[in-house]
C-alpha cells in the first residue's frame, strides 16, 4: 500500500488524480458505450443517423432555445434531446456542435430566437400552489454554411431522431430530390398534410398527366382513377417510367358509396396498363376478420343510439414482408376497400409487401339492393358493403364468411420494362420516344384513396408506410430505418377461438383455486399451531 509521507507528495497525488479525471472525461465524450435494452434501440443513435452526421464536410451548429423551468411532462424531452445531440457530436468527427440557451429572462436571447422563427409557446405550470399559464421556449435551429433549418417546438420524444437527421440531411444536401403528386379531379381528396411531411426532406410539386412529366420528378404519387384514362395521359405516364421514374400508386377495382351501402365496380384501361407492367389487381373486394369498426345508428323502440360494429372491408394489416426494408418494422396499416395484388406473369420481379390475415374473404360484384330516400330499394350493379348486424335490416351474411387464406394487397415491381406503346404506331414514332426503360419501379397498394388526408393518408401508421415507400423509391433508405424505430401501435397477437376460451376460463378459475389453496394452507397451519399449544399446556 502506498504511504503519503509529506504534504508535497499529497499535492502531487491530487494533481495526478485531477489530470486523470480530466483526460478520462475528454476521452469518454468521444469514446463511449451506451447500453440500450429497448426493442428497437430507441434511445441510441441509429446507424443511419451516424452515416448522415459523418458525411458533414463543414461545421454545423445547433442552437437549442429551452426554458429552464418547464412542466414535468415536458422535461423528459430536454433530457432526450440533449442525449441525442451529444451522440451526434460524438460521431461527427468534430463538425457538429450544440449549445443550450435559456431565453427566459434574457431579452437578447429572446430576440435571437425570434430572428430564427422560434416563438414562445404557452404551457400550464404550478407555481406557488396555483395553476398558471407561462411562456416557455422549446425550439432549436440548425446552422450550416449560409443555410438554416428551424424546429419551432420540441414537445415529444416520438420521431425526434428522424426529424433531426432529416433536417441535417436536408441542410447538407447539395441537390434535394423532388416528389410529384398528381393532381386529382376528386374534390374530396386532400394531400396538404402529406405534403407538409414530405417537405421536411423533399421538394414537392403538383403534377398533371396532361403534359410531359418533368425530368426532375424523381418519385410520383398517384391516387387511383375511377374511370378510363386518356391515351395521352397514359403515354406521359409510360414515358416517365421509361426514363427510370418511380411510381407509387393507390388503385382499387371499386369506388365506395358508403352511405348507400354499395361500391361500384371501376372499369378502366388503367388496369391493362398496370398489368402490362407486371401488376394485376383482382376484381373481388377483399374482407378480413381482422378489421376496423364503423359506427352505426340503430333504433330500439323509441330510442336511437350509435354502436360500433366490425367492418371487414376495413382490414387491419399486421402481416408484413420481414425481408423488405419498407415494411419490415411496421406494426400496423389500416386500409379501406382493397383487392388482391399479384404478379401478372412469372417473368416479373414482384415483391409482396403486406398481406391480409388467414381469415380472409371476398365479395364478387353483382346486383345490390340500394335504399332510396323514400325507404324503397332499387337494384344496382356493384358490391354489397352493408355491415352485418343480426336481427336488423342491415343483414349481410357475406361479411361473416372468411374461407380464404392471406392475400397480398400491396406489392412492388422493378427492373427493365418494355413501353406500353412500343407497338402503337401513333405514339412510337414520336420524337424522343423510349421503347425500353431501365430501373423503373412501381409500388402499388389496392386502396383508391390511400394518399387522401381525409381517409387512409391521415392515419399515423399509414403515413409511416407512405414516407418509408417514398424514401425507398427515392434512394433515401437511410431515413427508413430511423422512422421505423418509433412505436406507433402495439397490436395484440390474434388467438384462435380455442386459445381465447382457454385463457378466459383460466382467468376465471385460477384466482378462485389460488384463494382455496391459500385458505387450506392457513387452516393447516392453524391446526398445527393448536396441536402444539395443546401439547405444551395440556
Amino acid at each position: 500500500m502506498t504511504i503519503i509521507a509529506n504534504k508535497k507528495q499529497f499535492m502531487l497525488y491530487i494533481v495526478m488524480l485531477a489530470v486523470i479525471i480530466v483526460i478520462f472525461n475528454f476521452v469518454s465524450r468521444a469514446l463511449f458505450v451506451r447500453f440500450d435494452l429497448t426493442e428497437n434501440n430507441m434511445y441510441s443513435l441509429s446507424n443511419s443517423s451516424k452515416k448522415v452526421i459523418e458525411k458533414l464536410d463543414d461545421r454545423m451548429v445547433a442552437k437549442v432555445f429551452f426554458s429552464k423551468d418547464i412542466p414535468g411532462q415536458l422535461a423528459n424531452s430536454r433530457r432526450y434531446l440533449q442525449d441525442l445531440l451529444e451522440e451526434y457530436e460524438a460521431y461527427s468527427k468534430g463538425r457538429f456542435h450544440f449549445e443550450f440557451i435559456a431565453p427566459d429572462d434574457n431579452e437578447d436571447a429572446q430576440a435571437e430566437a425570434r430572428s430564427y422563427g422560434i416563438p414562445p409557446m404557452q404551457a400550464q405550470v404550478i407555481e406557488n400552489d396555483k395553476l398558471e399559464i407561462k411562456n416557455i421556449y422549446m425550439g432549436m435551429v440548425l446552422l450550416y454554411n449560409d443555410k438554416k433549418e428551424t424546429i419551432q417546438a420540441i414537445q415529444t420524444d416520438e420521431g425526434l431522431e428522424y426529424l433531426l437527421t432529416a433536417s441535417i440531411k436536408k441542410l447538407a444536401a447539395t441537390d434535394m430530390k423532388t416528389v410529384g403528386i398528381v393532381s386529382s379531379d376528386n374534390q374530396n381528396i386532400a394531400t396538404t398534410k402529406l405534403q407538409e411531411q414530405l417537405r421536411q426532406t423533399y421538394n414537392v410539386r403538383t403534377v398533371s398527366l396532361d403534359t410531359e412529366i418533368p425530368l426532375d420528378i424523381h418519385t410520383l404519387l398517384l391516387n387511383g382513377f375511377q374511370d378510363s384514362v386518356s391515351i395521352d395521359q397514359l403515354y406521359n405516364l409510360d414515358q416517365y417510367l421509361m426514363r427510370g421514374g418511380k411510381l407509387f400508386v393507390g388503385q382499387a377495382h371499386q369506388a365506395d358509396h358508403l352511405q348507400e351501402g354499395y361500391a361500384s365496380e371501376i372499369k378502366s384501361n388503367i388496369f391493362d396498363f398496370y398489368k402490362h407492367y407486371g401488376l394485376k389487381i383482382g376484381s373481388d373486394l377483399l374482407i378480413d376478420q381482422q378489421c376496423g369498426q364503423i359506427s352505426i345508428q340503430q333504433r330500439r323502440g323509441f330510442f336511437s343510439f350509435a354502436s360500433a360494429v366490425n367492418y371487414p372491408v376495413f382490414p387491419l394489416i399486421h402481416n408484413f414482408n420481414s425481408e423488405n426494408l419498407i415494411v419490415k418494422n411496421l406494426e400496423q396499416v389500416r386500409a379501406f376497400f382493397v383487392n388482391e395484388v399479384s404478379a401478372s406473369d412469372s417473368t416479373v420481379q414482384f415483391t409482396s409487401l403486406m398481406r391480409t390475415s388467414d381469415k380472409t374473404g371476398a365479395i364478387s360484384p353483382g346486383m345490390v339492393p340500394q335504399m332510396t330516400p323514400y325507404g324503397q330499394y332499387n337494384m344496382v350493379e356493384g358490391y354489397n358493403i352493408s355491415p352485418h348486424i343480426p336481427s336488423s335490416q342491415m343483414n349481410n351474411p357475406a361479411m361473416t364468411s372468411f374461407p380464404l387464406k392471406s392475400k397480398t394487397i400491396a406489392g412492388m415491381v422493378e427492373g427493365s420494362f418494355r413501353s406500353y406503346f412500343a407497338d402503337n404506331p401513333d405514339y412510337n414514332q414520336k420524337d424522343n420516344f423510349l421503347s425500353m426503360g431501365e430501373n423503373a419501379q412501381i409500388l402499388l397498394i389496392a386502396d383508391i384513396e390511400f394518399f387522401n388526408d381525409n381517409r387512409a393518408g391521415g392515419i399515423p401508421e399509414n403515413t409511416d408506410f407512405i414516407l418509408n415507400s417514398i424514401d425507398y423509391l427515392s434512394g433515401d433508405q437511410e431515413l427508413v430505418e430511423i422512422r421505423s424505430r418509433t412505436v406507433t401501435a402495439r397490436p395484440l397477437d390474434q388467438l384462435s377461438d380455442g386459445s381465447r376460451r382457454f385463457w378466459k376460463w383460466l382467468n376465471i378459475i385460477l384466482p378462485a383455486l389460488l384463494v382455496i389453496v391459500f385458505g387450506l394452507l392457513r387452516w393447516r397451519k392453524n391446526v398445527s399451531k393448536r396441536k402444539l399449544l395443546e401439547g405444551l399446556y395440556g
